[in-house]
């Protein structure tokens, strides 16, 4: 009797050690795509199947609000798609990898830029304000937060304390080796209007 009973005891606190691992598991690998909502309507065919691939096998990993809001060259999106491809965990196969880097590069060559040709429309001529849309556009705030907005595990505030433009150009373009931060393909007059922007967080 008493051996029936540690065993169930023991049973049942295994099972809350499982559920609590896979909570937290969730909690940080959430799948809530639908926060950040695109319009596939009128991209050809093919893409849209590869939007369709992207969100069925990058959802069970990430939050693809994040992947939908980075910027990156095609290039660096090949790199990238075949680094998660890669892994153990990802069930992509070859085909899948290539259908998911066409939506990525389609979507970032049309989507992504107009948004960003909205925000030189929209600045008014000042570079800092559409450096902070120019920001958004190239989704750095999947990755960093200003005042508590966005990514708060890399926050920019101060950052026009502690680096000089020239300094910040470098670290947008060519981070160093091992950096988390990708090297950003990004046009002279953005780039400088982000760095404008990122001067003014002081």
């Amino acid at each position: 009797m008493k051996q029936t009973v540690l065993s169930r005891f023991l049973l049942a606190a295994s099972l809350t050690a499982f559920l609590a691992i896979t909570t937290s598991a969730f909690a940080q690998f959430g799948t809530r795509y639908e926060e950040t909502k695109i319009d596939v309507n009128s991209y050809p065919a093919e893409i849209q199947n590869g939007y369709r691939v992207f969100a069925n096998k990058c959802s069970a990993c990430h939050d693809l609000s994040s992947s939908l809001k980075q910027s990156r060259s095609p290039q660096a999106w090949t790199a990238e798609v075949h680094r998660m491809q890669a892994m153990a965990s990802s069930h992509i196969n070859d085909r899948e990898a290539d259908q998911i880097v066409k939506f990525l590069a389609y979507d970032e060559t049309h989507r992504k830029d107009l948004a960003r040709e909205s925000a030189n429309a929209n600045s008014g001529n000042s570079p800092e304000v559409a450096g902070k849309q120019l920001f958004e556009s190239y989704g750095c705030s999947s990755c960093h937060s200003v005042a508590g907005a966005g990514n708060t595990s890399s926050p920019l505030d101060g950052i026009g304390n502690k680096k000089t433009a020239e300094e910040l150009k470098r670290l947008i373009v060519s981070p160093s080796s091992g950096s988390a931060m990708p090297a950003m393909s990004i046009p002279d007059k953005d780039l400088n209007d982000v760095v404008a922007y990122l001067r003014t967080l002081k």
